[in-house]
C-alpha cells in the first residue's frame, strides 16, 4: 500500500465510501417514499424538516471524525501507535459527550429548532414525533458515524476493488 499511486489507492478506498453514501441516499428516498405513502404528506413534510438537523448533526460528527482520524494516520505513519490509541479515546469521548449534548439539547428546545427549520403547525407533530427518534438514537449514530472515519485510518480498511 505505500509504494501504490496515489490515484489507485484514493479509487480504491473511496468506492466503498461512494457506495455508502448511495445506499444511505436510497434508504432516505425508501423511507420517504414508505411515510409519504403510508401515513401521508404531512408526516413527509415532518421528515423532510428534519433532515437539515440531522444533516448539521452529521457535519458535526464528521469534523471530529476526520479531524481525528487525520492525527491518528500521521501517529501511525510515525509509528506512535499508544499516541493514536489516545487520540482515538479522546475522540470517542468527544463523541460520547456530543451525542449526549444533542439529545438533551434537542428534546428541550425540539418545537423551537423545528419551527426555525419551517415546520408548520400542521406538520409540527410529525416533525416533532420523527425527530425525538432520532435524537433517543444520536448518540448511537455518533459513536457508528465517528468510529467509521478510524477504519479508514487503521489498516483495516478493506478496498473496493
Amino acid at each position: 500500500m505505500e509504494s501504490d499511486k496515489i490515484s489507485r489507492l484514493l479509487l480504491r478506498f473511496s468506492l466503498p465510501a461512494i457506495v455508502g453514501l448511495l445506499v444511505n441516499a436510497l434508504y432516505n428516498i425508501v423511507d420517504s417514499i414508505f411515510v409519504g405513502r403510508g401515513v401521508g404528506d404531512l408526516a413527509l413534510a415532518g421528515v423532510t424538516v428534519c433532515l437539515p438537523v440531522v444533516t448539521i448533526f452529521i457535519a458535526f460528527i464528521m469534523l471530529i471524525g476526520m479531524g481525528a482520524t487525520s492525527l491518528i494516520s500521521i501517529r501511525l505513519g510515525e509509528k506512535g501507535g499508544s499516541e493514536a490509541e489516545k487520540i482515538v479515546g479522546n475522540a470517542l469521548v468527544l463523541f460520547l459527550i456530543l451525542g449526549i449534548s444533542l439529545t438533551v439539547i434537542g428534546l428541550i428546545f425540539l418545537e423551537p429548532v423545528l419551527t426555525l427549520f419551517g415546520a408548520s403547525p400542521d406538520v409540527m407533530p410529525y416533525a416533532r414525533d420523527y425527530m425525538r427518534i432520532i435524537l433517543i438514537g444520536s448518540t448511537f449514530l455518533a459513536l457508528g458515524t465517528g468510529m467509521n472515519n478510524f477504519i479508514r485510518a487503521s489498516k483495516l480498511a478493506v478496498p473496493g476493488t
